[in-house]
């Protein structure tokens, strides 16, 4: 999702900043969060620089195709799944075994984003954190990198211009066997990431790396000149499904698809994303798991009661598929 986020990105030379923390091969960093990762992981400094903003439009459509790839890679009983574009009514579509179709909302985001690194020629190099100047041209010649947040774990990306950058080199890296007990390092620092944003521990350093982690604490106005009002990274990049605004427009979403369909037992409804909510699934989600609607003209006298069949009655959604902790019900996957 990182080379999606760059990918997706437009204007990137006007953000890379020069920084001298980062290793021999590399003298320029830019980043998806406020905060310079080689700065804080390596120096504990607490440097700002303006994160880069993709194009949501892109982005959206990119992120759900990957999402929904991991599902049909982890779940063997969905036998087709695809995503649907340019229409309001549903994100993507899956069929499963058991011959349910399953109409879904796609609300996803990356728990970390990983920077990219570039080496600059040294004529576009205008001090520590200071924006480089360099053309498109220089740019297309230089060699990049991508920094999983620790000093020694760099991933060289090769040459910016070339064919199918960044995903091609960044792909043929993680599936070398010669790089397995790197990436087992790097994934494992992803899990602890999880906890530690799940849990809003501020006291481990990894916490100020995950998105919606909010501003640095004081120490960084204090000592590193941080800008008063400015965030590493706000709410609205919060991981999963986290974010309250898209958990509320994914179960309206899941409602309203669900009115349009609620005459056919086999349609089902669900809300996709990588991760559940790990912050607001109690508050904004929980309450309406076990949530069942119907409709006023289905009401019925039953013994002399105005009662809403159970046929008739449907689930707000019937499924949240994420990559861990989804709620499936009856659904064997």
């Amino acid at each position: 999702m990182s080379a999606a986020y760059m990918d997706a990105a437009s204007g990137i030379e006007k953000f890379i900043e020069q920084c001298n923390n980062i290793s021999d091969d590399y003298n320029a960093h830019l980043g998806f969060i406020n905060l310079c990762s080689p700065c804080y992981t390596s120096q504990s400094v607490w440097q700002y620089q303006k994160a880069i903003k993709p194009q949501s439009g892109a982005l959206g459509k990119l992120s759900s195709e990957v999402v929904l790839r991991f599902i049909q890679k982890l779940y063997d009983k969905f036998t087709d799944v695809s995503v649907v574009g340019g229409v309001e009514f549903v994100d993507a579509v899956l069929h499963h075994a058991s011959g349910a179709v399953i109409l879904a909302e796609v609300k996803s985001a990356p728990l970390l984003t990983y920077p990219f690194l570039f080496a600059l020629p040294e004529s576009s190099l205008q001090g520590p954190h200071r924006n480089v100047v360099v053309t498109s041209s220089q740019l297309r010649e230089s060699e990049a990198g991508l920094y999983l947040h620790h000093p020694e774990k760099i991933i060289p990306l090769g040459r910016v211009g070339d064919r199918l950058w960044p995903f091609k080199p960044l792909v043929d890296f993680i599936v070398d066997p010669v790089h397995t007990a790197f990436m087992d390092e790097c994934i494992q620092f992803w899990k602890q990431a999880r906890t530690v944003y799940a849990e809003k521990d501020r006291q481990d350093k990894k916490y100020y790396l995950t998105n919606a982690c909010g501003q640095p604490p004081a120490l960084a106005r204090e000592r590193d000149a941080w800008p008063a009002k400015e965030s590493i990274s706000d709410g609205k990049t919060s991981a999963g499904m986290d974010r309250t605004d898209d958990i509320k427009k994914g179960i309206y979403q899941s409602l309203k698809i669900g009115t349009q369909v609620k005459e056919l037992a086999e349609m089902k409804t669900a809300i996709v994303s990588n991760l559940p909510a790990y912050r607001h699934g109690a508050e904004y989600v929980a309450p309406f798991v076990g949530m069942l609607w119907g409709d006023e003209s289905d009401l019925q006298d039953i013994a002399g009661v105005l009662a809403l069949p159970r046929e008739k009655m449907r689930r707000a959604f019937d499924y949240l598929i994420t990559l861990e902790d989804p709620v499936l019900r009856e659904l064997v996957v």
